[in-house]
């Protein structure tokens, strides 16, 4: 029985997000309150087959983040084969393939989004992915994470079309391509897809525009889905998992304990990478806005102490 199968289910997960879900972010999640299911961030096919020690950060994890899921994006089938050749090497619980980035970066080049409906490189793509597992002898389950269509909703043709595949989950992201991640979110889109997937023994988890934990396990049951992940409500939020405000010391006192993974975990050049959540996090108290805009200048976790030293 593979992860997919195992979660309690109404599940609640933590979507992939581009420079958002490492390591180190991963690690402050846990810390406060553990998903039913993590990802982690973005995996470069075309960039894995070319530079594979440039992904060792990316792909790094400890046992304590498991169930995690590992996505990967791309347009080119020999280069999903490759990586995820050496990719189920890690052990990760899974392995996800992005079909629904809307980064125009990605769309671009034919990856993400831009698979919706592109019957023959998808399928290309999907069996040369399968074949790669089955060559590892690993097991790994394959999942799908995409949208309910580009410009126009093609929910049930597309997604039979993928359920026709030896997949164990499908992620719908109940808006259109066109529409990013804004804008209303078609629930019942995401219902039609779960009822194929359920035919067929897949797993379903539906996304976008959830607010709340409370509202997290409404939509699962309204829908008849195994879960939903979390992507925009997370950031600069792991309490949402905990359905519970943070005060203000307890936001302070996170800032300060990611500011210290970042450090310790890059090169000094990488510590800009919490700055983004350094955006996220102050809110809901006194000066909040005046602590982010001084966060914002720091470049160590030295000068993080100091900032939050000088505003306490």
């Amino acid at each position: 029985m593979n992860i997919w199968q195992k979660i309690n289910k109404p599940a609640v997960g933590l979507s992939p997000m581009d420079g958002v879900t490492d390591y180190s972010f991963r690690q402050i999640q846990i810390s406060i309150a553990k998903p039913d299911i993590m990802f982690t961030e973005f995996i470069s096919a075309e960039g894995f087959i070319r530079q594979p020690k440039k992904f060792e950060r990316n792909l790094f994890f400890k046992g304590n983040e498991r169930p995690l899921i590992v996505q990967i994006f791309g347009y080119t089938p020999e280069a999903f084969y490759e990586t995820i050749l050496k990719i189920s090497e890690l052990d990760f619980d899974g392995i996800d393939i992005n079909m629904g980035c809307p980064a125009k970066s990605v769309l671009e080049k034919g990856g993400g989004g831009a698979l919706i409906e592109n019957y023959q490189l998808s399928a290309e793509i999907l069996e040369k992915s399968i074949k790669a597992i089955d060559k590892s002898g690993k097991k790994i389950p394959l999942s799908v994470k995409t949208r309910i269509g580009q410009k126009k909703i093609v929910t049930k043709s597309w997604v039979k079309f993928l359920s026709e595949y030896p997949l164990s989950e499908i992620t719908i992201h109940g808006r259109l391509l066109k529409q990013g991640n804004n804008g209303p979110v078609n629930w019942e889109e995401v219902r039609k897809a779960s009822d194929i997937c359920h035919s067929k023994d897949i797993v379903c988890f539906g996304n976008g525009g959830i607010k709340s934990l409370s509202e997290a396990k409404e939509l699962s049951n309204k829908y008849n889905l195994d879960g939903v992940l979390i992507g925009q409500a997370a950031c600069g939020n792991p309490w949402f998992f905990k359905n519970k405000k943070p005060t203000k010391d307890q936001i302070i006192q996170t800032i300060l304990d990611h500011a210290k993974l970042v450090s310790e975990f890059y090169e000094e050049k990488g510590f800009v990478t919490v700055l983004k959540h350094f955006s996220w996090y102050p809110k809901g108290f006194k000066n909040s806005k005046k602590l982010k805009i001084e966060l914002l200048k720091t470049r160590s976790f030295s000068e993080v102490q100091r900032v939050i030293a000088n505003f306490s």
